[in-house]
């Protein structure tokens, strides 16, 4: 496999990633905050096992740490944009380490029940969880700007273009929305 096929894999792996990270930080998020707390410990502790027995998502969530140790060993530190794609990335992996583990494993724990502390951790992992969200999306776009910078500026503003006319069509249709 040459590097840029092993760039392109990496890629694709790490923005799967991050459209899984953006749905949960801006679809399942919302879900949540309109959850009473018992409720909220509920779905979360649902939606923690759920996510850790998911072959897809326990292999988005660890291939790209896997693959790119293989890359740097064979193709080196060379492509910058790539390399800090990859660093962002680590950065917001770490976020989710530090913040939203703490915060499931409290949820997860049979005698925390008090209502106030549950809204506060779901504050917190909604915080973390867009953070998160956003940082991958970052990495997605310094890994792609090593294929061309102008041609991911041209997509990215494409994408800024075409989202409001999008949602706006999109909520006419949703009643309640």
């Amino acid at each position: 496999m040459n590097e840029t096929t092993a760039e392109a894999l990496i890629l694709a792996v790490n923005a799967l990633g991050a459209g899984v990270l953006l749905f949960v930080a801006s679809v399942v998020q919302k879900m949540m905050d309109d959850m009473d707390p018992p409720g909220f410990k509920r779905f979360v502790n649902a939606l923690d096992r759920a996510a850790m027995t998911s072959a897809f998502l326990v292999t988005i969530a660890t291939l790209p740490i896997l693959a790119a140790v293989a890359y740097f060993v064979a193709y080196g530190f060379g492509h910058w944009w790539f390399t800090a794609g990859f660093v962002v990335w680590m950065i917001g992996s770490t976020i989710t380490k530090v913040s939203n583990l703490p915060v499931y494993k409290w949820v997860a724990d049979p005698a925390n029940n008090d209502p106030e502390e549950l809204k506060k951790r779901r504050r917190i992992l909604g915080l973390a969880n867009n953070l998160r969200a956003w940082i991958t999306l970052g990495s997605v776009i310094l890994m792609a700007c090593r294929f061309g910078v102008r041609e991911v500026a041209v997509a990215v503003a494409a994408s800024l273009l075409v989202t409001p006319p999008l949602l706006w069509l999109a909520r006419r249709y949703i009643p309640g929305a």
